[in-house]
């Protein structure tokens, strides 16, 4: 979700034409925690026309709002409304295949900061998930401790503690 990154819908459309999935499984939004932009609707011209005398000025309140193409950190309304919206765009097409659709969760990842702001996004995936009707796959109680903080090791799918993290806190050990 960089700032000039395609959106995911389109991205999933492109890359799903071809394909003929029985599930589609989502996972992503590690590398998401950076301002976005309001995309401009296109409009059919450039210019803008004269003032026209015959309407009434902007509202205080129009006045006020940013105009689209602002730019809004991460963690602000404004941002998790835009951010909302690319969540539904993608399971909209991402559901258009007829097939199940999971959304597996962000894990903690290394730094306080860090596991609070994937706790965040799994927030909004969670929610964006509920209200269209398809599967949030939790995983975050895999990759943490008894306190609840960041885990590098953990039980594998036998039960056996390995590493289940790469070195640098974040990615997962194959």
């Amino acid at each position: 979700a960089r700032l000039d990154a395609p959106e995911w819908s389109h991205a999933s459309r492109d890359r799903l034409a071809a394909e003929k999935p029985s599930v589609i499984v989502v996972m992503l939004g590690v590398n998401d925690r950076l301002p976005l932009r309001d995309r401009v609707p296109a409009t059919k011209g450039t210019t803008t026309p004269p003032p026209d005398n015959d309407h009434p000025a902007a509202t205080a309140a129009e006045a006020q709002r940013p105009p689209p193409g602002g730019k809004y950190e991460f963690h602000t309304d404004k941002w998790a409304e835009l951010y909302a919206k690319r969540i539904d765009d993608m399971i909209a097409a991402l559901k258009s295949k007829g097939v199940p659709v999971l959304w597996v969760g962000m894990p903690a990842i290394r730094g306080t900061k860090s596991t609070s702001e994937m706790s965040y996004l799994d927030e909004l995936y969670r929610a964006r998930a509920e209200k269209a009707g398809i599967i949030y796959v939790d995983i975050w109680d895999g990759f943490i401790d008894d306190q609840g903080r960041y885990a590098q090791q953990g039980p594998d799918f036998e039960g056996q503690t390995r590493r289940l993290r790469t070195y640098d806190g974040v990615y997962f050990t194959k």
